[in-house]
């Protein structure tokens, strides 16, 4: 973890390396889907019906992973497991992972229902940011993956329903 520039007094601008890993595990199924040529499905084929919303829920998203790469907590180390607050988030953020992986597994064998889509697909990467930056004391991580699964369930909703 590298510290460039401190904007608060707990938080700097800097480099967290692991992010890398958390953003390409994220990102997994679809690099497993461009490799095995997997049909991408309703969701892949999906037509934005609003501008707008698209429009948000994409800066919600790059800003989530901008945030997970380069903002540090000062007193944050690399991978911090210690305190209970730490290691239930970093639970739950990997649950929130491996829900996402088993909703891919079902859309990938033909359970592609609008309520899996929705509760699997596109509400589990946004609460994996979020308690990706509790776990991190992250504040405006957290505060943007919410925002982001607000955007996300939106815009995917509108257009697919």
């Amino acid at each position: 973890m590298v510290k460039w520039l401190k904007i608060t007094e707990y938080q700097y601008l800097g480099f967290f390396a692991p992010g890398l890993f958390f953003f390409a595990l994220q990102e997994l199924p679809y690099i497993i889907m461009a490799v095995f040529k997997l049909d991408g499905g309703p969701i892949m084929a999906m037509e934005n019906k609003s501008a707008v919303l698209n429009t948000i829920e994409k800066v919600c998203g790059v800003t989530c992973i901008m945030l997970l790469l380069f903002v540090v907590r000062s007193d944050a180390n690399r991978f911090s497991l210690v305190a209970a607050k730490e290691v239930v988030c970093f639970a739950a953020a990997m649950t929130a992972i491996i829900g996402y992986f088993i909703g891919w597994i079902f859309y990938w064998n033909g359970q592609q229902s609008l309520a899996l889509m929705l509760g699997t697909l596109v509400a589990l990467p946004p609460i994996y940011y979020a308690f990706l930056g509790l776990w991190r004391g992250n504040t405006p991580l957290s505060i943007m993956g919410f925002v982001f699964l607000a955007a996300h369930l939106s815009n995917v909703w509108n257009n697919l329903r």
